[in-house]
């Protein structure tokens, strides 16, 4: 039980081409041993029925002599025949006389009783001497009561069967050890893939999903092992990328989340201590206070609460498209839209030059309330980031299969850096800008969200000190 226990271990931890060598030694050393056994117990019974052939036949011609008591053969008392036949005859009495035989023929075969019994059917017994030589014998009566026996020398058929055995012992060696000398190195490249499936699987536990296995022939059983497994690494790869950037992207979203939130509860801050600063201020004033500076007072406070009301309007308007929040589109024209922004912005600000160019009219599937917010913001952000008389200019146009309104001023422009960053919420160009004089950094914000809710983009084309141009381009509407 340990023994087998052992070599069961052994076979266990022993590495597969280890174990496909052994099987395929095992299974050609079997074949051998089989063929071997067959091989040889079919020669020795075709050579046993060839014997008891010859043994019947010269049993019929060599009645003649044992029916002749009075023959003696010359030399050394026995006849002297070409072959290995003996003939024995043995009288009612019991006694036995040799007649024929070989040469060697002291050795003769060694029967008892029950055996002389056996007639007319041939058998095989041991020799009487100590060579171990076997003889097969045929017992058949003959006239007077007595027994002849002829017996026929089995010492070359052994020989030859022994020799077979040596033989098949040999080639069945040698077949082992061409099994090894071939096979291990045919095992071995038939393996390789495996090993190089091995390396990969390694390098990716290491971290490069990128690795894969190199394709053997896709109609081996390796070659299609390696194609599910870059398949399967492919969808892993795929799986863990989208997971990481999912997780990049919370991140960002969170990230951008605290800073909308710390920046919004900033931002609110100011002009609510404005307004609990000037209400304090009027309580501390009593009945003592003025009517011109009570009516100061309200004013300021209505001014801050204004400030508060539009910043709050514009968090909520950014949440709403945050949620996707569907727009009321249907065909409006652009250039109408763009008249009344700039009409509106010059009664406003009639000292500043702001000029139209919308040659014809431009029309797109849009929510026209939210793309007149989107020009009213760039306009106020031309106004407040530019001089006091510095022109703006409104164009509308088609431009591409696409409707294009741009916002160009004069100013100072932006740098690079600032143009990467001037749609991001609560991003002010000029940081030394006070938040009353700068805005709240969510008009260009809110009109690239409401951009980007219409399916189209807005860009910025500047350079510091040759002012800005704002494009919008929409989906131009379906005629």
């Amino acid at each position: 039980m340990a023994l087998a226990a052992q070599l069961r271990g052994a076979a266990r931890d022993a590495s597969l081409r280890v174990r496909v060598m052994a099987a395929a030694a095992f299974l050609v050393a079997v074949t051998c041993l089989v063929t071997g056994i067959l091989g040889t117990a079919l020669l020795r019974d075709y050579l046993i029925g060839r014997s008891d052939a010859q043994l019947r036949n010269f049993a019929k011609v060599s009645r003649h002599i044992a029916a002749r008591p009075d023959l003696r053969p010359p030399g050394n008392g026995q006849q002297q025949l070409p072959t290995q036949f003996l003939v024995e005859v043995i009288n009612q009495t019991g006694n036995a006389r040799v007649v024929a035989g070989p040469l060697h023929a002291a050795t003769g075969p060694r029967l008892d009783a029950a055996e002389l019994k056996e007639l007319g059917t041939p058998f095989t017994v041991p020799a009487a001497g100590p060579q171990g030589q076997s003889w097969r014998v045929l017992v058949q009566q003959i006239p007077g009561g007595g027994r002849e026996v002829v017996a026929y020398s089995l010492h070359d058929l052994d020989t030859t069967v022994s020799r077979l055995e040596v033989a098949d012992a040999l080639a069945g060696a040698v077949a082992v050890v061409l099994l090894a000398g071939i096979g291990l190195p045919l095992v071995r490249a038939s393996l390789a893939p495996l090993r190089r499936i091995q390396e990969t699987a390694a390098a990716i536990a290491a971290g490069d999903l990128s690795r894969r296995i190199d394709h053997p022939p896709a109609r081996t059983e390796v070659g299609r092992l390696a194609g599910a497994l870059d398949s399967m690494l492919a969808r892993i790869e795929a799986a863990y990328l989208a997971r990481a950037e999912g997780e990049a992207r919370a991140v960002r979203s969170e990230d951008r989340m605290r800073r909308f939130v710390a920046d919004a509860s900033h931002e609110l801050r100011t002009p609510l201590t404005s307004v609990r600063g000037l209400a304090e201020y009027g309580l501390q004033q009593g009945e003592t206070a003025g009517t011109t500076e009570l009516l100061r007072l309200m004013t300021l406070i209505q001014r801050e609460s204004g400030r508060m009301g539009r910043l709050v309007d514009d968090l909520l308007l950014l949440a709403r498209f945050d949620a996707d929040l569907p727009l009321q589109r249907r065909p409006v024209d652009l250039a109408s839209i763009a008249a009344e922004a700039v009409a509106q912005a010059r009664l406003v600000n009639p000292d500043r030059r702001i000029t139209l160019d919308a040659r014809e009219p431009v029309v797109a599937c849009a929510d026209g309330e939210r793309i007149r917010q989107v020009i009213d913001n760039l306009i106020g952000n031309a106004i407040q980031h530019t001089p006091p008389r510095s022109p703006v200019l409104v164009s509308v146009c088609h431009d591409c299969g696409t409707a294009q309104i741009t916002v160009t001023d004069r100013g100072p422009g932006m740098t690079a850096e600032q143009a990467d960053h001037v749609f991001e919420r609560f991003y002010r160009a000029d940081e030394a800008r006070s938040r009353v004089s700068g805005g709240t950094g969510l008009g260009l914000a809110i009109a690239a969200s409401l951009t980007a809710a219409h399916g189209g983009a807005i860009t910025v084309d500047t350079s510091p000190g040759e002012g800005a141009s704002f494009r919008v381009r929409l989906p131009v509407s379906a005629q």
